[in-house]
């Protein structure tokens, strides 16, 4: 279980965080909820495919639910869209929400290369030595020693590449606006109405 435990805490983790913008007033509320349900759903299928891993029925579960999670991302690109349509000032919000997907997806696709065996960081000196003490810090206190090896390294893995996503979104979004603020806010023509 400690080998996709990363994906379960990544899948759990986006999801509880979408559901929560899905309970908000956005334009992109509903759409929000669905990446949620299908996040959640995914990592209560994988954690079901895990433990009865003989089961047929787990096994479609499981695979059903890879299939419908390849739909998140062109469905954070629709709530991404709905925040544009919605906005008053469709060029400035086009420009933010381009920058700050832009920044999350290319800071995923980078940390998914990082994160693997034999990239630069897992070759890392440091990395491997932080890991190690991890695992001997695990094996060694009473209540971790209970957790196959590696599995708490996972789960950190997994949130950590969800801190990584949200604040390359929250960077990009930032970059957007300062971008926005300079070209399209600061050199739209106001007209005036003639009665």
């Amino acid at each position: 279980m400690a080998s996709c435990i990363y994906d379960i805490s990544k899948s759990l983790g986006f999801g509880i965080r979408n559901d929560a913008k899905a309970m908000g007033d956005g334009s992109d509320a509903g759409v929000r909820g669905v990446v949620g349900a299908i996040q959640t759903a995914n990592a209560g299928t994988s954690i079901f495919a895990e433990v009865n891993k003989t089961s047929r029925i787990s096994q479609v579960a499981n695979n059903a639910a890879k299939y419908v999670s390849k739909s998140v991302n062109p469905l954070l690109c629709v709530a991404s869209v709905a925040r544009v349509a919605a906005s008053d000032d469709r060029p400035s919000a086009l420009i933010e929400e381009t920058c700050a997907m832009g920044g999350m997806f290319g800071v995923e696709a980078l940390m998914k290369n990082q994160f693997k065996e034999g990239s630069l960081l897992a070759e890392c000196r440091l990395v491997k030595n932080s890991v190690n003490s991890l695992n001997n810090f695990c094996a060694n206190t009473r209540f971790l020693n209970k957790f196959k090896a590696g599995t708490i390294g996972n789960v950190l893995k997994g949130l950590g590449f969800i801190i990584g996503s949200i604040s390359a979104y929250a960077a990009g979004h930032t970059i957007g606006k300062s971008i926005a603020d300079n070209t399209t806010r600061k050199y739209q023509f106001v007209t005036a109405n003639v009665n």
